[in-house]
């Protein structure tokens, strides 16, 4: 059974894409604090005694990998790509509406291929048994979480479909 705590009313009372919003954006954001502490340690000790953070590389690549695909939820959700509107701008009305949804299906086929090739990339990594030369660890976990925020992020991409009344 459920307790009750500080937080079980504020989630309770969400929908499960609030909550992956939620959840996502917060740890996109601790991994860029991550990401910058780390840089910021390593940079400080090869200056003042010149010995860096063997580790470094390695953590700030897997901070940045999940900062990447665990915002594309909110990218996908609020629609905002990096994009050219070019078209959007000279097409209005059915010819307008069919780009839309052409340019979204295209956005859908292309975002599942990377969501399966990452899964396959996970896949093989342990089945090869590639490790971290620093942190020991095996890649396929740190793919798989990749893996898992990747297709989170399809699933908003699934949810926000084009419609009439977008900017």
């Amino acid at each position: 059974m459920l307790e009750h705590g500080p937080y079980t009313g504020f989630l309770m009372s969400m929908s499960l894409l609030k909550v992956l919003d939620y959840i996502c954006s917060k740890i996109s954001m601790l991994s860029l604090v991550v990401m910058a502490g780390i840089t910021f340690a390593d940079v400080f000790g090869r200056v003042f005694f010149n010995s860096p953070i063997g580790f470094a590389y390695e953590v700030v690549g897997i901070c940045l990998a999940v900062c990447f695909y665990s915002g594309l939820y909110h990218v996908h959700k609020k629609r905002k790509h990096v994009k050219i509107d070019l078209l959007e701008k000279i097409f209005k009305g059915r010819t307008g509406i069919f780009l839309a949804w052409f340019s979204y299906i295209i956005e859908v086929v292309f975002f599942s291929a990377l969501v399966y090739m990452v899964y396959i990339q996970a896949k093989e990594s342990r089945l090869f048994g590639d490790v971290f030369m620093f942190l020991g660890l095996e890649k396929w976990i740190i793919l798989a979480v990749m893996a898992g925020f990747a297709m989170v992020a399809l699933v908003s991409l699934l949810v926000v479909y084009p419609d009439n009344n977008q900017e």
